[in-house]
């Protein structure tokens, strides 16, 4: 293409979207993607190319929680169409979410430079009546995103998209946003040239990690702890090389983004770090957003704290509570590769040893107890939650991904779920619940040939996009396994009444208040409007049965959603 070629400014934003390497753009639509819809339709038309391939998506969160999910599964930011400042208010949950997170993506949303004064250039009577206000896309995206501007003029946009994108992608990672007028999109504009800039993970120098690397090879009671390290199977490699170079447990701070350690390894952790912390003279903190809690929990008098994280020290957030002494920053995987490499190339002590087998008995005895736990919830008069993820273990497939939005039923899920099977795990929320099936679905995306299961509460599922999420799924073919953990109530929201109120009215009276969820909907009958397969489980003796019908469902394509009444 020569560089005097031109195109409208949606051609350009399209063809931008195909340079940078996007797979799929997630639009929550509104009329003034015209252009965009036009440019889409004339590639198919003329060219036959489908890539990017778009997505319809009928809620804003809907949106962002497919790119959240496809980056978790792949590592691939995605495009996101959000409509005007609107819908970026709408999705900034869900974007928060994604800052949270450090997940990229770049999001788009339309706005107007003339308001309509310009007949060729107009997007619509509702805009300067509904759709404006003085803040914009870019002012309401900006506590959400790590960066967010307006493209000004048809020239600022190709630079402008390179820049999101990079910015987006290097570390910390997160997403950006881009404001572009109706204007540019309907205007001409020199068609893009040049490829996607090229960019390199930002790491922790040679000589810092062999200090850190040193360091733990001298203690005698070393901890370490991480929520988000091992988005990939490398890095979980590299995080089990640490720990057994240097005899270390491994906890998952409460709830974990990912399987960061296998957890069937004699080295995994089952209970709180919290009980450990008074014997620790050496606590490596990677990817955690609060390792324990209260973070002023007091250490033994000279017990060291290394933090490996993207941005150490959490400058993104309020509050950081624990004194740390190293600062490891950069990509996580980069520098977690290069720390195994270092404590791999000395040999481990007989002190290693020797730790490494008081661990392997103390993890054993946390197993042992688990296995006892699954054996009661066989006979109990209701579901349990122990049973429900112990029959999961049993009869998904090999490499099942489990996307979780729960709080009540996570120590259940994590420790009779995935023990010794092939199963991955991505947490579908960040705080604010309300993305757990979108980021199901972009799971899905990712891996088409799995079987992608949505664990999620019967409290959170009230706050996801349902109706969006089934019609999408069912209208691009993307099957997930929705499993309700329904036990008929906000349980989490309980929890401090029976801290600080367990003689009080609410619970004397069984009144909590927030906790309620009355009556308890047949959510299993939403599933047939949308071509889905529903049903709902009351008895342990129905719950085997119910399971292998809808994996059947889901491997034939079809949307399962299982309504599983647990015990409260």
């Amino acid at each position: 293409m020569s560089e005097s070629a031109t195109m409208n400014g949606a051609e350009a934003l399209l063809e931008l979207f195909r340079a940078q390497g996007t797979d799929y753009i997630f639009c929550s639509p509104i009329a003034a993607w015209a252009p965009l819809w036009e440019a889409l339709a004339k590639r198919k038309a003329t060219s036959n190319i489908e890539s990017p391939i778009y997505f319809n998506c009928r809620h804003e969160t809907l949106a962002v929680g497919l790119a959240s999910g496809y980056y978790k599964a792949t590592g691939r930011p995605q495009v996101v169409l959000l409509p005007t400042g609107l819908g970026v208010l709408n999705g900034a949950m869900a974007v928060r979410s994604a800052y949270h997170e450090h997940l990229p993506m770049l999001i788009v949303a339309p706005d107007t430079l003339t308001h309509g004064a310009v007949p060729g250039l107009d997007p619509g009577p509702e805009w300067p009546t509904l759709l404006v206000d003085l803040a914009g896309p870019v002012r309401n995206a900006e506590t959400v995103t790590k960066w967010a501007k307006e493209v000004k003029t048809g020239t600022d946009l190709a630079a402008d998209v390179r820049r999101a994108w990079y910015f987006a992608e290097s570390v910390p990672r997160g997403p950006t946003l881009l404001s572009v007028p109706f204007d540019i999109l309907m205007s001409q504009v020199a068609a893009p040239v040049g490829d996607k800039a090229k960019s390199s993970p930002l790491v922790a120098p040679t000589d810092s990690l062999r200090e850190v690397a040193e360091l733990l090879r001298q203690c005698r009671a070393p901890l370490i702890v991480t929520e988000h390290a091992a988005r990939t199977p490398q890095d979980q490699a590299a995080l089990v090389a640490i720990a057994e170079s240097i005899g270390a447990p491994v906890f998952e701070y409460w709830m974990p983004q990912y399987v960061n350690f296998p957890r069937a390894h004699p080295l995994y952790a089952f209970d709180p770090i919290e009980t450990h912390l008074k014997d620790a003279d050496c606590i490596l903190v990677i990817g955690a957003h609060g390792p324990w809690h209260p973070q002023e929990t007091p250490l033994p008098e000279g017990c060291t704290v290394i933090h490996m994280e993207e941005d150490p020290l959490r400058p993104r957030a309020p509050y950081w509570g624990i004194h740390t002494d190293y600062c490891i920053a950069g990509d996580i995987g980069s520098n977690l590769a290069q720390l195994a490499a270092l404590l791999q190339a000395q040999p481990s002590s007989a002190e290693t040893a020797t730790r490494t087998a008081r661990w392997h008995a103390h993890n054993a005895v946390a197993q042992t107890a688990a296995a006892q736990e699954r054996e009661a919830a066989h006979s109990a008069e209701r579901i349990e939650a122990t049973l429900l993820f112990d029959t999961l273990h049993r009869l998904l497939p090999d490499r099942a991904v489990i996307v979780d939005e729960i709080i009540a039923q996570v120590p259940a899920m994590i420790h009779h779920l995935f023990r010794d099977r092939d199963f991955s795990h991505i947490r579908g929320w960040a705080g604010a619940l309300g993305t757990g099936i979108p980021t199901a679905l972009g799971v899905k995306l990712a891996r088409p040939n799995d079987v992608v299961v949505c664990v999620i509460g019967d409290g959170a599922f009230n706050y996801n996009p349902v109706p969006a999420c089934l019609g999408l799924a069912q209208q691009y073919n993307v099957p997930v396994l929705v499993i309700i953990c329904n036990n008929q109530g906000y349980i989490s929201q309980e929890w401090n009444l029976y801290k600080y109120f367990p003689s009080g009215y609410a619970l004397r009276d069984n009144n909590p208040y927030g906790r309620v969820i009355e009556p308890t909907p047949d959510y299993a009958a939403m599933a047939p409007a949308f071509g889905a397969f529903g049903e709902c489980v009351t008895a342990p003796a129905e719950l085997e049965g119910a399971i292998s019908r809808a994996i059947g469902a889901v491997q034939r394509g079809q949307l399962a959603l299982l309504d599983i009444r647990l015990a409260s």
